[in-house]
C-alpha cells in the first residue's frame, strides 16, 4: 500500500508523468519507424519489380524467343511468389507465369501488388510485362534483422530510461520534500511547546526559504509571547495584589479595632477600589478593541485645536517638574476620527513623556501633514528604552526593569490601548528610543481632505 505522505506522492507523480511520457514517446517512435519502414519496403518492392523487368529483357535478348525466356525464369519467379504476364506491343499475350500462391489457392487479393513495366532491349520497347506479387511485400533477412534490432534497442532504452526515471524521481522527491519535512518536524515541536527549536537546514528555493523564515519567526514569536504571557500573569497578579493587600490590611485593622473607621481611612480604601476598577476597565477596553467590539464614533474635527487644548490642560504637569515644553503645531489639520479616543492616546503619550523625563528635561510635541497623513510626534530626553525591551512595549502589562519600572506607577496598559485605538483608525504608531538618551513616539492618522 502506497504511503499517504508528500514524499511518496511526489515520487509517484514524477514516475507516473515520466512513464506516460516514455510510453507515448516509444509508441510514437515505433509508429514512425513502421511507417517509414513501410515506405522503404514499398520502394524496395518497386526496385524488385524493375529488376524483374530487366531480367525478362536480358533473358529475352539472350534466347531470342519468349518460350525459352519463360522456361529460364519461370521457376524462380513462381517460387518467389511473383506472377507475370508479358504482352507484345500489339497487346498479344506472349508469356505467362503463375505464382505459387495462386496455384495453391493461397492468393490474398487484399495484399496483392501489381505493376506494369516496359520490357526494353537495346533501348527499344519490345513488350510490356504485368508483374503481380501475392502476399505482403517481400523483405530480406537484413530487413528482418533491422526491424528486430530497432525494436530491441527501443525496448532496452525504455527499460533503462524507466530505471533512471525511477532513481531520479526518488532523488528529486527527497530533495524537494526534505525541507518541508524538516519544517513539519519543527512545527510539531513548536506545537508541543518546544519554542527553542528552529529549522537549521535553510533551503535555496524562494518559496521554501520564505516558509522556513516564517516558521523560524513563528518559533521566535511564540517564545517571546510565552515569556510575555508569564510576565503578564505576574504583572496582573502584582497590579491586583497591591490594592487588595492594602484593602485587606486596612479592613483587618478596622475589624480588629486597631484603627477607627475614620473618613480618611475609608477614603483611602475607596481610592484602592477605584484603582482596581480602573485597572479592570482598562483590561475590558483593550479586549473590546482587540475583538473589534470597541465603538469608534468618527467625526470630522480639527486635530490642531485638540492638541493645543490638551497641551494647555496638561501644562501644569510639565511646570511642576520644571520641564521645557516645545510646541510646533501646524494649523487647521483635520481628521475623521473618534475625538475622545484620540485624546486618550495623546494624553497617554504626554503623561508618559512627563513621567519618564527628569527635572528640567526637554519635551517636544509636533503636528504636521505628510502626504495623506496627519503626523504627531512626542519626543523627550528622558530615561529611554533599551533595545531589548523596545519590541515589547505595546504588550499589555509589559514593563522593563529600567525604563518602565513599577516605581513610576500606572497599569502598564496605556501603550497597548493607544496602539489598538490608532490601529482601529487605520493609522500607525511607532517608537524610537535610546536608553538614557530619550524616546520619540510617532503617530500617523489619515487626513480628512
Amino acid at each position: 500500500m502506497i504511503k499517504n505522505d508528500i514524499r511518496t506522492k511526489t515520487a509517484a507523480s514524477f514516475i507516473s508523468i515520466a512513464l506516460l511520457s516514455i510510453v507515448v514517446f516509444s509508441i510514437t517512435i515505433n509508429i514512425l519507424i513502421i511507417n517509414n519502414f513501410g515506405i522503404y519496403i514499398k520502394q524496395s518492392a518497386n526496385a524488385e519489380f524493375d529488376n524483374i523487368a530487366t531480367l525478362i529483357a536480358e533473358t529475352y535478348k539472350e534466347t531470342g524467343n519468349w518460350n525459352d525466356t519463360s522456361s529460364r525464369i519461370a521457376h524462380s519467379l513462381m517460387m518467389s511468389g511473383y506472377g507475370i504476364v508479358v504482352r507484345d506491343l500489339k497487346g498479344n499475350e506472349v508469356m505467362k507465369i503463375t505464382s505459387m500462391f495462386s496455384m495453391m489457392g493461397l492468393a490474398n487479393n487484399s495484399k496483392t501488388s501489381t505493376k506494369t513495366l516496359p520490357v526494353v532491349v537495346d533501348g527499344k520497347k519490345v513488350a510490356y510485362v504485368d508483374i503481380t506479387y501475392t502476399g505482403t511485400m517481400p523483405m530480406s533477412k537484413l530487413d528482418y534483422k533491422f526491424l528486430y534490432d530497432v525494436n530491441k534497442y527501443i525496448a532496452l532504452i525504455t527499460i533503462l530510461t524507466i530505471a533512471l526515471v525511477f532513481i531520479i524521481s526518488l532523488y528529486i522527491s527527497k530533495y524537494l520534500t526534505k525541507p518541508i519535512l524538516n519544517i513539519a518536524k519543527v512545527a510539531s515541536k513548536l506545537e508541543s511547546g518546544d519554542y527553542d527549536v528552529r529549522v537549521e537546514d535553510i533551503p535555496r528555493e524562494e518559496e521554501l526559504l520564505t516558509l522556513t523564515a516564517a516558521i523560524n519567526h513563528l518559533g521566535a514569536s511564540l517564545k517571546s509571547q510565552g515569556m510575555l504571557r508569564a510576565q503578564m500573569t505576574q504583572n496582573i497578579a502584582h497590579e491586583l495584589r497591591t490594592p487588595l493587600s492594602t484593602l485587606r490590611s486596612h479592613l483587618e485593622a478596622i475589624i480588629d479595632g486597631v484603627w477607627e473607621p475614620s473618613k480618611e481611612r475609608i477614603e483611602s480604601l475607596y481610592e484602592e477600589v477605584v484603582r482596581l476598577s480602573n485597572l479592570i476597565n482598562d483590561i475590558e477596553l483593550l479586549n473590546k478593541i482587540e475583538i473589534d467590539n470597541l465603538k469608534i464614533n468618527k467625526t470630522r474635527f480639527n486635530l490642531s485645536e485638540l492638541i493645543k487644548i490638551l497641551l494647555i490642560n496638561y501644562e501644569s504637569i510639565f511646570v511642576n517638574k520644571n520641564q521645557h515644553l516645545e510646541k510646533n503645531i501646524e494649523d487647521d489639520i483635520f481628521v475623521n476620527a473618534d475625538k475622545n479616543r484620540i485624546s486618550e492616546v495623546l494624553i497617554n503619550l504626554l503623561t508618559n513623556a512627563n513621567k519618564y523625563t527628569g527635572e528640567s528635561g526637554n519635551i517636544k510635541v509636533r503636528l504636521y501633514s505628510e502626504k495623506q497623513y496627519a503626523v504627531i510626534t512626542v519626543s523627550d530626553n528622558g530615561i529611554g528604552i533599551s533595545k531589548e525591551d523596545l519590541p515589547f512595549i505595546y504588550e499589555r502589562f509589559y514593563r522593563s526593569e529600567k525604563s518602565r519600572s513599577r516605581d513610576y506607577g500606572g497599569s502598564g496598559l496605556g501603550l497597548s490601548i493607544a496602539k489598538a485605538i490608532i490601529k482601529a483608525h487605520n493609522g500607525t504608531i511607532n517608537v524610537e528610543s535610546i536608553l538614557n538618551e530619550g524616546t520619540k513616539f510617532t503617530v500617523k492618522l489619515p487626513l480628512d481632505l
